[in-house]
């Protein structure tokens, strides 16, 4: 995701989450990457932006350098409510 225009890395979360969803298939997801809208290793703007896109941060190992953000989410549940 360091490489795509700005707002893919997102929509592909996005789109990502609704399909598993729709087909109701497996719903975790490993990640070895930047997200975006988080500088650095902010856990907290890790959490929003995932959760932006209906992931749940279950492990985050921030690390040096470009690939920096590194983790494992759930899929929120289209049932569940984020507050």
């Amino acid at each position: 995701m360091i490489y795509l225009n700005e707002g893919v890395p997102s929509t592909l979360l996005n789109v990502t989450s609704d399909l598993l969803n729709q087909l109701n298939l497996p719903r975790s997801l490993v990640f070895a990457d930047r997200l975006e809208n988080i500088p650095g290793g902010d856990e907290a703007l890790g959490i929003e932006e995932l959760q932006r896109n209906r992931w749940k941060l279950k492990d985050w190992c921030p690390k040096p350098g470009l690939a920096r953000h590194m983790g494992s989410t759930d899929l929120i549940a289209r049932t569940e409510i984020i507050l």
